[in-house]
């Protein structure tokens, strides 16, 4: 995969397998010089999430434990998997949707956020097993599969080696075959640096990336899968891109044929670089060539790969958001909410 700054590789990833911080970003110019006091790396920031649910840890291999979070409600369990570089608290603001009617629980995946980062089992068939192993931990025996982006991996590999362990797959954005996004990675524009006021805080960095990328990732996860110092300046990211690379390395193709279980797939088709770049107005001709280049490449290989879904995965249900952007659960939430809800049947508590 050709090598490219943390910030280019962050953005590429937030467009088609999850969002990062960018441990490489740093300020230019004058906002450099204010940017470059030393800071003691601290995470007593004064901050608690504010979203309702439990986090406990779960040991799914000697030395490996991972995130779960639990937002209760009664109900068939429904767990959320999270994208490339994203952690369970990514849907913090989406999960409590649904705990009317189901058991609503989150994955962190091992490599990110606070879960364990050994320097192995980042393909498909050990995520999987990590998956499982959390299920047996809880005593799941049947659960609801959402997954986000590259999680799309997860859920196919999981419900062509567990039938009886999952009843319905929803694929945000997440039915394609990563194993081909490389050639997507050399030719996405760079994105403007952020100033020192974006790198300042959290929230700062949510602002940059909702500017730039035009999505809004809860702070939650932004704090997650980032290092901040004492006074809430952004240090570094929590995961190396070794990580992130052999994620991409080691995914495989999915076996569509393989996988029986009803399933909704729901996409985000980018109709234009305008709306794949908000900040395309004030882009230089350049860039905004280099942007309508890569919106037309990714167009493509996105058409290509629904294609193959739907020629090799039978019996689902597709649902095609125009406008949406890659976390289309953040960009479209009632659109989905509806459309999950219809698929999954709604459970009485």
């Amino acid at each position: 995969m050709t090598r490219m700054s943390v910030l280019q590789r962050s953005f590429c990833a937030s467009l088609l397998c999850g969002v990062g911080i960018v441990a490489g970003c740093r300020p230019s110019g004058r906002d450099a010089e204010a940017h470059s006091v030393k800071h003691p790396v601290s995470s007593t920031v004064a901050w608690s999430d504010s979203s309702p649910h439990k986090v406990q840890f779960v040991t799914v291999a000697p030395g490996v434990s991972l995130e779960v979070l639990d937002w209760g409600g009664s109900g068939p369990p429904l767990v959320f998997l999270s994208g490339l570089q994203d952690v369970a608290h990514g849907f913090d603001d989406f999960a409590p949707r649904f705990t009317d009617h189901y058991h609503v629980l989150a994955i962190t995946r091992r490599g990110y956020g606070a879960s364990s980062k050994p320097a192995e089992g980042y393909d498909v068939a050990t995520r999987v097993a990590d998956d499982r192993a959390v299920f047996d931990s809880l005593r799941l025996d049947r659960v609801m599969l959402v997954g986000h982006s590259i999680a799309g991996d997860e859920l196919s590999g999981f419900a062509a080696a567990y039938p009886k362990r999952v009843t319905k797959l929803v694929y945000f954005d997440a039915a394609y075959d990563h194993s081909t996004a490389g050639e997507l990675m050399g030719v996405y524009p760079a994105p403007p640096p952020m100033t020192a006021v974006d790198s300042a805080s959290p929230a700062g960095v949510q602002d940059y990336m909702h500017r730039v990328a035009g999505m809004r990732i809860p702070v939650a996860q932004l704090r997650a899968i980032a290092r901040y110092d004492s006074t809430g300046h952004l240090v570094s990211d929590v995961t190396p891109p070794r990580i992130d690379s052999l994620m991409l390395a080691l995914c495989g193709h999915p076996n569509y044929r393989a996988v029986h279980t009803p399933a909704l797939v729901i996409y985000a088709i980018p109709d234009s670089a305008v709306q794949m770049f908000p900040q395309y107005p004030t882009m230089a001709p350049a860039q905004q060539e280099a942007a309508r280049r890569f919106t037309t490449i990714i167009q493509a290989w996105g058409e290509r790969g629904r294609n193959v879904v739907r020629r090799e995965f039978k019996g689902i249900e597709v649902l095609e958001l125009h406008g949406a952007n890659h976390y289309v659960f953040d960009s479209n939430p009632n659109e989905v909410t509806a459309a999950m809800r219809g698929f999954l049947g709604e459970q009485k508590r």
